[in-house]
C-alpha cells in the first residue's frame, strides 16, 4: 500500500503573523532602495510559505513521517503509545493550535521526554489510521 499523506491545518493567525512582517518592513524602510524593500519582503513571504508548505505528515506503511521545511522524519508507529487530542502553541511540527499530542513507548524514538505535537487537517481519520496500525494506541480526547 502506497503513503497516505495527511496535510497540516493552517490557522488564521500565521498568515497574519506574515502580513504584519512584510508591513512592519514597508513601515521601517522608507528610506531604502525600493529592490531592497522588495527583496527583504520576498525572503520573508519565501521564508513563511516553505514553512507552511512544507508542514505535513503520511503514513507509509508502518511509518509515521513527519515533514518539517520539506524534510521527513520517520517515526515508528508500532511505538506509539498513546494520542491526546489538545490544543497549544509548543513548538514542533505543526501549523494549527488544533493538535494532536503522540506520545512513544520508547523515549528513544524523539530523544525526550516531551510528546510530538501535530497538527493534521483531518485529526479523526488520521487517529483511526494509525489505530488500524496499531490497535494498542490508547487515544484521549
Amino acid at each position: 500500500m502506497g503513503s497516505v499523506v495527511y496535510r497540516s491545518r493552517i490557522d488564521w493567525w500565521l498568515w497574519a503573523v506574515m502580513a504584519l512582517s512584510v508591513g512592519v518592513i514597508v513601515v521601517a524602510a522608507p528610506d531604502w532602495p525600493w529592490w531592497l524593500t522588495a527583496i527583504y519582503g520576498v525572503m520573508i513571504i519565501g521564508a513563511f510559505i516553505g514553512g507552511i508548505g512544507g508542514c505535513w505528515y503520511a503514513v507509509d506503511g508502518d511509518k509515521l513521517v513527519v515533514y518539517q521545511f520539506f524534510r521527513p522524519h520517520p517515526l515508528p508507529i508500532d511505538k506509539i503509545s498513546e494520542v491526546r487530542y489538545c490544543t497549544g502553541y509548543l513548538a514542533g511540527p505543526a501549523c494549527s493550535t488544533r493538535r494532536l499530542s503522540i506520545k512513544f513507548s520508547d523515549r528513544k524514538v524523539l530523544k525526550s521526554f516531551a510528546p510530538l505535537e501535530i497538527s493534521p487537517r483531518d485529526r479523526d481519520g488520521f487517529v483511526a489510521h494509525l489505530l488500524r496500525i496499531n490497535p494498542e494506541i490508547k487515544v484521549y480526547r
